[in-house]
């Protein structure tokens, strides 16, 4: 899943940029020279799980770790044979993080199911709690949303009419569910609608809406494209659905809701093309006052950093806040394509260049925790707090690095 995104990321940037060329390529520089380690192979593993994973197309998301709960989740397909066919079940499993033996294991081959749904990315929540929705096209019942709660017994179980939705998390706990509808040649979903669900699995609100959505932090955030040259209109809603601010982007303006960020204030980032101009940075308070414009490289990766946000371009890292600049450090590596800027679970800020090196950097200096540079075929996921995973076909390892 991490793949698409970095892959949609590539396609943006090429459109904000007007230009499919690949970025100069440089040797390593920067916070590598002062990293704490460098990883360029994998320590003994602190242990090994064998044949839990079987073939590796069937995973649908790499290992989630839970620190406090000692838990790391694995998302897999199982096969289950039946009077006449052998199907393929998705099952998620939950295991012990410092002995790796298996806590509980459960399925979702439900009766009256399909056994061909398409399972999305799970989401988890910091209590432990997953959230795992399928869509099927088949199915009167479109869209089924599972809880399953962190002793692995399911909290609720819901049902959807639209065979073509998503099921975001907000900070405060609940839940959206987007209903696309279909899209008209503008860009636009129409039809569609949001759907906000508590913890408890009660449906709290739903209302229409026409555009493309996404959901970060405490925001929603809908744009809505007029076509013609005419510009896109980008809303945000609060985690009630009410409406915060509707801004409209100037005429012949490229924007993509899924590049906006929201910090944990609820500062809204909307990042746009504009003609003349070129691409600018708008910063919008948790009132919806704009703050300031700021002008950013179009090949620039931008990413919410919790109470601030960080901005990668031609091989600098610049973190700000509301207000301006915080502090900036020159890293770069062999590539600069696909690349991803996260806020990992540990506070630590993830620096990724598929294929060549991945970055974790304290927040506040900017310095390497760890430079890991490892084949791109190792399959390593790095979790935070000094410990990743390798997961292949013959099962998955956790790695104390």
């Amino acid at each position: 899943m991490k793949t698409k995104k970095l892959l949609k990321g590539c396609l943006a940037a090429m459109l904000l940029t007007g230009s499919i060329g690949l970025a100069g390529i440089a040797e390593p520089v920067g916070a590598e020279a002062n990293a704490a380690g460098v990883v360029n192979k994998l320590p003994d593993p602190q242990w090994s799980q064998p044949d839990v994973v079987g073939d590796l197309g069937s995973l649908e998301e790499g290992p989630f770790e839970i620190p406090k709960l000692n838990t790391v989740y694995l998302h897999t397909k199982e096969e289950r044979p039946t009077q006449t066919k052998i199907w393929v079940v998705d099952t998620l499993k939950a295991f012990d993080t410092e002995t790796g033996k298996l806590k509980w294991s459960t399925n979702f081959a439900d009766p009256g199911t399909s056994l061909v749904r398409e399972a999305q990315p799970y989401l988890v929540s910091p209590d432990g709690t997953v959230y795992v929705t399928f869509t099927d096209n088949l199915s009167p019942t479109g869209t089924q949303v599972y809880a399953v709660g962190p002793d692995g017994k399911r909290k609720w179980t819901l049902n959807f009419s639209s065979k073509d939705g998503y099921l975001f998390r907000l900070a405060t706990g609940n839940l959206v569910f987007v209903s696309r509808g279909k899209m008209d040649a503008l860009g636009n979903y129409t039809g569609g609608s949001l759907t906000l669900i508590g913890k408890n699995g009660a449906r709290l609100k739903s209302l229409a809406y026409k555009g493309t959505v996404t959901v970060k932090g405490s925001r929603v955030l809908i744009q809505t494209n007029y076509g013609g040259g005419k510009g896109s209109r980008i809303e945000a809603l609060d985690a009630s659905l009410k409406r915060v601010f509707a801004h409209q982007l100037p005429a012949q303006s490229y924007a993509e809701v899924d590049y906006n960020e929201v910090l944990a204030d609820g500062t809204v980032l909307v990042r746009a093309n504009l003609p003349k101009t070129g691409n600018r940075l708008f910063g919008f308070d948790p009132t919806g006052k704009l703050l300031w414009g700021r002008d950013i490289a179009g090949n620039a990766v931008v990413a919410s950093l919790g109470s601030g946000y960080g901005v990668y371009a031609n091989g600098k890292l610049s973190l700000f806040n509301a207000k301006g600049l915080v502090k900036s450090a020159a890293i770069q590596d062999k590539t600069d394509f696909f690349i991803a800027l996260n806020l990992l679970q540990d506070g630590s800020v993830e620096l990724n260049f598929p294929g060549s090196g991945r970055y974790v950097l304290d927040p506040v200096t900017l310095q390497a925790k760890y430079t890991i540079r490892l084949p791109e075929d190792a399959g390593f996921t790095y979790s935070g707090n000094g410990v990743g995973y390798v997961v292949t076909e013959k099962g998955f390892s956790r790695y104390k690095l």
